[in-house]
């Protein structure tokens, strides 16, 4: 069966009385956003009645959420019982102040979704750099070298993570690091499992992945997608969404440095973001 046959699967068994799940005190969901409504009807079953709690964990710019869809979708009445959380505790100051920054130029209408961070006592590092380069052969060399460079240094492989806008920037520095370093020292940790490998992914499956250092990679093809001339109106701002949203989710993954490269110009935004870091 397909992946999406098993809930509903689990839930004519539960409907009919044949399967039986265990019941809990506690269950926590992390990654709420991601949960279809059936998946909530499921796990309810488990939590025990009148003394059970239900603890979720979601991202509001992720997800069905990003759709402005409300928890009662899912059949979850949670009004009243919402806390914001405002603290990185991954993160440095100046990394989710440009992502915070880059998400609220492309995005000024949705303050509602962007949580304002809570900047007090966080830790200080490097600003996050951008580095224009001339094509995307280059961007993959210049990538490669900088990995190379920071594992002479002696960083850890498992502290650098690599994000590629599409597969094909993920598949071309995979294959560049393993032509260079080994087969074993670059892997797609969606697909692989190595102790001492540095970790390459796409941006969409960055999720919930983290690392001192991340480098991103591919980003003027989001961009170049949003000046397609065969976008309506609505579908070049849900695809400007989806990529602000994708790209503040990658920014702050690292927890100390993000280096971004850019084939091209780097676009306003991204470099009036940049600039606010330094004043």
């Amino acid at each position: 069966m397909d992946w999406g046959d098993v809930p509903r699967q689990i839930w004519r068994w539960l409907s009919s009385g044949q399967l039986k799940l265990p019941l809990y005190d506690v269950v926590l969901i992390d990654e709420a956003q991601f949960f279809a409504p059936i998946w909530f009807e499921i796990i309810k079953r488990a939590v025990r009645p009148r003394t059970g709690h239900l603890f979720l964990v979601a991202d509001p710019t992720q997800g069905f959420l990003k759709r402005r869809q409300s928890w009662l979708v899912s059949g979850l009445e949670v009004r009243g019982r919402v806390h914001r959380l405002k603290r990185s505790y991954r993160t440095t100051r100046e990394i989710l102040n440009f992502a915070t920054l880059l998400y609220r130029t492309r995005l000024p209408d949705d303050d509602d979704d962007i949580v304002p961070p809570d900047l007090f006592d966080m830790p200080t590092g490097l600003v996050p750099q951008i580095i224009p380069l001339s094509s995307a052969q280059d961007e993959v060399t210049r990538v490669v070298g900088e990995i190379e460079q920071l594992l002479a240094q002696g960083v850890s492989p498992t502290h650098l993570l690599v994000i590629a806008a599409e597969w094909r920037g993920r598949d071309a520095v995979l294959e560049r690091l393993q032509a260079k370093l080994g087969p074993a020292a670059a892997i797609d940790p969606g697909k692989a499992q190595a102790p001492h490998a540095v970790r390459v992914c796409t941006l969409n499956t960055a999720t919930g992945l983290e690392s001192p250092i991340v480098f991103l990679v591919g980003v003027h093809a989001l961009f170049e997608q949003e000046q397609s001339v065969r976008l309506s109106d609505d579908e070049r701002h849900d695809l400007i969404r989806d990529n602000t949203r994708k790209l503040y989710m990658a920014l702050t993954r690292a927890g100390q440095r993000v280096v971004l490269t850019y084939v091209g110009e780097p676009p306003a935004a991204m470099l009036h973001s940049l600039e606010a870091q330094t004043m």
